[in-house]
C-alpha cells in the first residue's frame, strides 16, 4: 500500500528538445502490509506555465508598488481593495485607513453630479474614463490629478474590479501658471518700453 508521507520539490530540468522546463517532483514511499518500504513513487509535473505566470505577477506587483502614479483597485461597488505607496504620499491617507473605504473620501466638491453620472455610466458600459479632477487630501488641502479609470473583466467578460491610475499635476499647473504670468509681465514690460520710447520721441 502507498504511504501517506509525500515530499515535494521544484526543479529545473531539460526537455528532450533542449528547452529548460520547471517541474514539480512529488515522491512518496510505497509500503507492504508489514509497513516496510518496498518502492518510491515519483510524480513529475510540468509547472513552467505556472512559474511564468507567477514571475509575471511578481513583476507587475513590483511595478505597481514602485510606480510614481497613484494606483487604487476597487470592487464593482467602488470599495477600495488596494492602494499603492504613491497613494499614501499624495493623499496623506495610509493604506490601512482606506482599505474598505470608498474613494469619495477624497471628494472635494469641485466635481458636480453630472461629472459623476458620466463617470459611472462610462465605467459600467465597460469603457475607460479619463478626467482631470480636483480632490482633497487628508489634511484638507486640494490637489489636481489626471485620472484614468478602467474596468477589469474576468474571462467571461464580467466587470469584477475597477483600477484607477492617477497622476498628481498640482505642481505642474502652478509652474504653468507662473510661466504664463511671467510671459504676461514680459509683454507688459515690452509694451511699457515701447510707449516710453514713443513718448520720448514725441517730446523730442
Amino acid at each position: 500500500m502507498a504511504g501517506d508521507t509525500f515530499s515535494d520539490l521544484e526543479l529545473t530540468r531539460r526537455h528532450k528538445d533542449g528547452r529548460s522546463i520547471e517541474v514539480s517532483l512529488s515522491t512518496a514511499p510505497i509500503k507492504d502490509d508489514q509497513g516496510r518500504i518496498t518502492a518510491i513513487m515519483a510524480i513529475f509535473s510540468d509547472i513552467s506555465d505556472r512559474k511564468r505566470a507567477e514571475a509575471e505577477r511578481n513583476r507587475l506587483s513590483a511595478a505597481i508598488e514602485q510606480s510614481g502614479e497613484t494606483i487604487i483597485i476597487t470592487d464593482i461597488q467602488g470599495t477600495i481593495q488596494y492602494a499603492n505607496p504613491a497613494f499614501e504620499s499624495v493623499t496623506g491617507y495610509t493604506r490601512k485607513e482606506v482599505i474598505g473605504q470608498n474613494p469619495r473620501i477624497l471628494k472635494s466638491g469641485h466635481q458636480d453630479d453630472d461629472f459623476y453620472r458620466d463617470f459611472w455610466a462610462t465605467l459600467t458600459c465597460g469603457r475607460t474614463f479619463h478626467a482631470r479632477m480636483i480632490n482633497k487630501r487628508k489634511d484638507g488641502t486640494l490637489f489636481t490629478e489626471d485620472a484614468t479609470i478602467s474596468p477589469v473583466k474576468d474571462h467571461a467578460g464580467r466587470i469584477v474590479h475597477y483600477v484607477a491610475v492617477k497622476r498628481d499635476i498640482t505642481d505642474q499647473i502652478q509652474l504653468e501658471a507662473q510661466f504664463q504670468q511671467a510671459q504676461k509681465m514680459e509683454s507688459v514690460g515690452r509694451l511699457a518700453g515701447g510707449v516710453a520710447h514713443d513718448f520720448n520721441n514725441m517730446l523730442t
